[in-house]
């Protein structure tokens, strides 16, 4: 039976099935399959405009690279598939429980080739592997073809493992230690002998999240330990940081439905959806120390649907960003505050296939009060299967 699974699980991605094809094994334990494994995915693909051309061919309107001042713009065309998708789940009864497995990615990188997103193994109360982190809330983003979304909006999805503590009938409370990752720059004009450090402290999450009615509110926090080293003497000093957000996602008016989330924190650019890879959880200080940089914002977003056959819908969604970074005031294009909003209007014309049209635009400021802006007209073809 194993064999006949793998073989046909190879076969997959070469040969039509129905949709969400599931396979179940004929032996059972507790009444149910031992094996249950589904196969899914869509393909994406977007036609976009970008009236500025900054980092065209990513399909996101990233606000960090919006350029200020007195730049040259180039607009651009570009057709991208980057953002299709395949998923594989599957559950296994076993005499310790069910241990569920799923695994999903993307090709969104430098070479086009797949990538993991999602690799999870779920076993009791327990997950190990990669998906979002515990303090993020996925479910509060509004529907929108941007492949990042609002700023603020927490994205990060690390290496970890999870606690699921309970699961109530309307509430849930989960901890997690999570991977951490260097987001700390070295900037000798400013201090020359501190170096960036391999991290050695896990990240710590807490989660809880209430649901009733289609509705939910979740409050998050993590906790982090950022460590960097003195090259003079090869010491090594830690500075913590936090975070905490609100997020919530509220039914109105029967279909429609509202999206919020609120973050604060100190040294956790890396959660924040754009701003990862930047490293702006810390800089130097020009006294041998490092200072965790703050970060603040929120969004709010607004699905609606114009037909009781929710055939066609349409978003609107605005978040604001600010990076407070003094020890950096003085660099011109150094990252302060910042807009993002976007309006769509999606075809639903049947299952597992939408159409869309979406402007986005956003806006920023640095530090020396230099302004710049950038938008994006897209239209967009899905088809899940």
């Amino acid at each position: 039976m194993k064999s006949r699974l793998f073989i046909l699980l190879f076969l997959i991605p070469y040969f039509g099935f129905s949709q969400n094809f599931t396979m179940e094994s004929k032996d059972t334990l507790n009444g149910k399959p031992v094996h249950k494994i589904a196969f899914s995915g869509y393909v994406n693909t977007i036609y976009n405009y970008d009236f500025v051309g900054t980092d065209s061919k990513y399909p996101a309107l990233n606000i960090v690279s919006i350029p200020v001042g007195n730049v040259l713009k180039e607009p651009t065309t570009n057709f991208v598939i980057f953002q299709t998708r395949m998923r594989f789940k599957s559950e296994h009864q076993t005499k310790i429980g069910t241990v569920k497995v799923y695994v999903e990615g993307d090709f969104i990188n430098s070479a086009d080739a797949f990538r993991i997103r999602h690799a999870l193994i779920s076993l009791r109360k327990w997950d190990f592997g990669q998906t979002w982190s515990n303090f993020s809330d996925e479910d509060a983003w509004p529907n929108v073809t941007d492949y990042d979304g609002p700023p603020t909006a927490i994205w990060a999805r690390p290496t970890m493992i999870r606690y699921n503590a309970f699961q109530g009938k309307y509430s849930s409370l989960s901890f997690s230690v999570e991977g951490p990752s260097l987001e700390y720059q070295a900037h000798h004009s400013i201090d020359t002998i501190l170096s960036t450090a391999y991290q050695d402290i896990p990240d710590f999450t807490a989660r809880y999240r209430f649901e009733k009615g289609g509705n939910h509110f979740q409050v998050a926090g993590v906790f982090r330990s950022i460590k960097y080293k003195n090259i003079l003497d090869s010491s090594f000093a830690y500075r913590p940081g936090y975070g905490v957000s609100a997020s919530a996602g509220i039914g109105v008016f029967k279909n429609d439905r509202i999206h919020l989330q609120a973050t604060y924190g100190v040294g956790i650019s890396r959660y924040l959806v754009g701003f990862e890879g930047y490293s702006w959880d810390a800089v130097p200080t020009g006294n041998g120390n490092i200072e965790l940089v703050p970060a603040m914002g929120g969004f709010i977003g607004y699905d609606h649907y114009w037909d009781k056959a929710m055939r066609f819908s349409s978003t609107v969604a605005f978040a604001y960003i600010n990076i407070k970074n003094e020890v950096l005031s003085q660099y011109p294009g150094d990252f302060m505050t910042g807009y993002w909003a976007v309006i769509n209007f999606y075809y639903h014309p049947i299952d597992d296939l939408d159409f869309a049209i979406e402007y986005v635009t956003a806006g920023r400021e640095d530090a020396l009060n230099q302004t710049g802006t950038g938008g994006r007209l897209q239209f967009l073809v899905q088809y899940a299967f």
